[in-house]
């Protein structure tokens, strides 16, 4: 159901012309206090969220707000309703775009914006941000966004709705789900814990080390499922308990591919509707 909230915003949110436009740099260094772990959570209603891991020890945050609007009182308006809500100095970094009266992207709960008094004016922010490489990172982008992450170590949980993922040289575990977009990710060291890659309109890329060893959920509706990896199946069909419905025993059955690579290891999903599933063998 969240999705679903979130894909209704997505459309409001692009529902009008643009007529008059205003565009804003912002730079921030933005620092982490305590031993760790430290985490940095960045959402944005509209726009592309991409992180590149380095040897520093700070966050440094560049991007564009760009506004456009019908006339300029609703230019007025988006400046005063719309705000970028950055809060540093703990173990957590957050950069988040605010709209007056709502919720922003990756809160709980329902959106409380009313879509037919949706005002005439988009606000569009596109972030480029260098972390340390041991940053867990929290993302999320709902309309028009692209979601990048590149040279990370830690757990990662990375969020859209109508934009593709793209994971490079990443070195942790965790979740990748987009409903609208591929997701393709190198890695340079296996995910060390239960992850996720999902998506409903796109294909499903991993490229994995020789090493990769782990248990596969695949499950495609259009598509085919590869892996480059030698897999032995554990189990063609898992049944889920049986329900009772008058006189009959109703019998759900999953139709995921169960496959193990190597020795077995983390539980890795990777779940589409429309595309494929390929697991690569990356050079040595």
């Amino acid at each position: 159901m969240r999705i679903l909230t979130l894909a209704l915003l997505a459309f409001a949110v692009g529902a009008h012309a643009e007529s008059l436009r205003k565009e804003e740099p912002v730079q921030r260094t933005l620092k982490f206090t305590g031993a760790g772990p430290h985490t940095l959570v960045v959402g944005t209603i509209i726009g592309n969220i991409r992180v590149e891991g380095y040897d520093g020890t700070d966050v440094v945050l560049t991007a564009t707000r760009t506004t456009t609007a019908d006339n300029a009182a609703d230019l007025e308006a988006a400046q005063r309703d719309v705000v970028l809500d950055v809060a540093d100095g703990g173990s957590t970094i957050k950069a988040v775009v605010r709209y007056i009266d709502d919720e922003a992207c990756g809160d709980e709960g329902e959106h409380r914006r009313h879509y037919r008094n949706w005002p005439d004016y988009d606000v569009r922010y596109d972030f480029t941000i260098k972390v340390p490489r041991d940053t867990r990172l929290v993302l999320c982008t709902i309309n028009d966004g692209r979601l990048n992450v590149q040279g990370t170590r830690a757990d990662f949980v990375l969020h859209s709705v109508n934009g593709p993922i793209d994971m490079a040289d990443m070195g942790g575990s965790g979740e990748a789900i987009t409903v609208n977009g591929a997701v393709q990710g190198s890695f340079s060291a296996p995910p060390r814990k239960d992850s996720v890659f999902r998506t409903v309109n796109g294909s499903i890329v991993l490229t994995l080390p020789p090493s990769f060893a782990a248990d596969l959920k695949m499950k495609t509706f259009n598509g085919g499922l590869y892996t480059d990896f030698d897999a032995q199946p554990t189990a063609e069909k898992q049944i889920i308990a049986p329900e009772k419905e008058g006189r009959r025993t109703v019998y759900q059955v999953n139709q995921f591919a169960m496959v193990r690579i190597g020795k077995g290891g983390p539980e890795m999903t990777l779940d589409t509707l429309n595309g494929d599933v390929r697991i690569l063998r990356g050079a040595p």
